[in-house]
């Protein structure tokens, strides 16, 4: 046990501590009335900034992304899915650092049903399968709240993003960093947050997105992006509903490869997406311990409607989901035996992205001919015959 020396005062030494002692309890209880957080937080600027000059935009490049996970939500027999996830992951550098296997609606017990009108819709033939993907997502957040992840970017299995996405989310967090969309950055996002941390979701993969009604309709910032692609690429996923970018390009003045970012109101799709920690407790409190309104992505989108959540999407949105328009495409419909195979991985597609990198990882690893490459040593054996075998002595 380490000994301290005592000092020792005289008398008018000590009423003098005594004094002192007395105006810093005051002031302790005094100034959390005034505003603990201001405090608190001029307390850590000075200290942080004399410790470290570091910048989490740079964590970015790192193989998750600047995030503190990076989670893959894959049914155990989808194992054609899982492989090319780990293969694309590979190709850009990134590391999938859990899988959380996805849930059949037949393996819930009926008690672990949500509750709200949502249950009714999901009980249904046509949506009966969305209640195993509605389990599959709370067990996302339950995961990293458990875990008290700070941030986690979660993919579905049928993900594709471009070949330059560290350079594309580098250019979304410090357009967001400068963004007056926000409050300035705490002196803990500028050193370990690269995305901030004051939202609790962010929409990166989008099949639809509705800004909010006027005059909340204009708040959004737009920035460069190089790598975003032509007008013609971004739009080239066009339904007449679904992936149709143009109209929110043209209100947002996200001409001339920009992107734009809005707050998130009504935003339909979850291929990927980010959550804080405290998102993901709030997302488990509403859609499980609460109720469920609609479908799981519906269900979402009425939360930020309502103002129950807050957090961003991108428009257009950096990744998108791979299709083979065919069967291999759902796992939440019931598809007729008929029902065709679709496309090969060769011939799939994802929208909106101008490099793909399931198109460049396709083109990277068929690159070499090794008979065409070896061809001057293979000519080489054939001028030079093998020696004459050593007779046996």
């Amino acid at each position: 046990m380490a000994v301290y020396p005592t000092m020792i005062l005289p008398k008018r030494g000590k009423a003098f501590v005594s004094v002192v002692v007395a105006v810093l309890v005051a002031l302790s209880l005094f100034l959390p009335l005034l505003g603990p957080s201001r405090v608190s937080f001029e307390a850590s600027s000075s200290s942080l900034q004399s410790s470290s000059s570091h910048d989490p935009l740079a964590d970015i490049q790192n193989s998750t992304l600047g995030f503190g996970s990076l989670i893959l939500l894959s049914l155990p027999s989808r194992t054609d899915r899982r492989d090319a996830v780990t293969l694309i992951a590979d190709h850009t550098n990134i590391t999938i650092t859990k899988v959380i296997d996805g849930v059949r609606t037949e393996d819930i017990d009926e008690r672990a049903y949500p509750f709200g009108p949502g249950l009714d819709k999901l009980l249904t033939e046509k949506y009966h399968a969305y209640l195993g993907s509605w389990r599959s997502h709370m067990d996302i957040f339950r995961y990293i709240v458990e875990n008290r992840i700070e941030s986690a970017l979660i993919f579905e299995d049928d993900i594709d993003w471009d070949i330059n996405i560290k350079s594309q989310l580098t250019f979304f967090a410090q357009s967001l960093r400068m963004s007056p969309l926000r409050r300035p950055y705490s002196t803990y996002e500028l050193q370990h947050a690269p995305y901030g941390l004051d939202w609790d979701m962010i929409h990166f993969a989008s099949s639809e997105i509705r800004l909010a009604p006027p005059p909340r309709d204009k708040a959004y910032v737009t920035y460069q992006d190089p790598y975003r692609g032509d007008l013609e690429t971004v739009n080239n996923g066009c339904t007449g509903k679904y992936f149709c970018w143009k109209p929110l390009l043209r209100s947002t003045d996200a001409w001339d490869n920009k992107r734009s970012i809005v707050p998130t109101y009504n935003s339909v799709g979850l291929s990927a997406f980010a959550v804080t920690y405290r998102g993901a407790k709030r997302l488990l409190y509403y859609l499980s311990y609460k109720e469920l309104t609609d479908t799981l992505d519906r269900s979402i989108a009425n939360l930020f409607m309502n103002g129950d959540l807050h957090g961003w999407s991108v428009i257009p949105p950096m990744m998108s989901e791979w299709k083979l328009d065919g069967k291999k495409d759902t796992n939440l419909r019931v598809l007729a035996a008929d029902h065709q195979p679709g496309l090969g991985n060769m011939e799939g597609h994802s929208a909106g992205l101008s490099q793909s990198v399931r198109k460049q990882m396709a083109r990277d690893l068929e690159i070499d001919d090794y008979w065409e490459n070896e061809k001057d040593h293979w000519s080489l054996v054939n001028n030079n015959p093998p020696p004459a075998p050593v007779p046996a002595p």
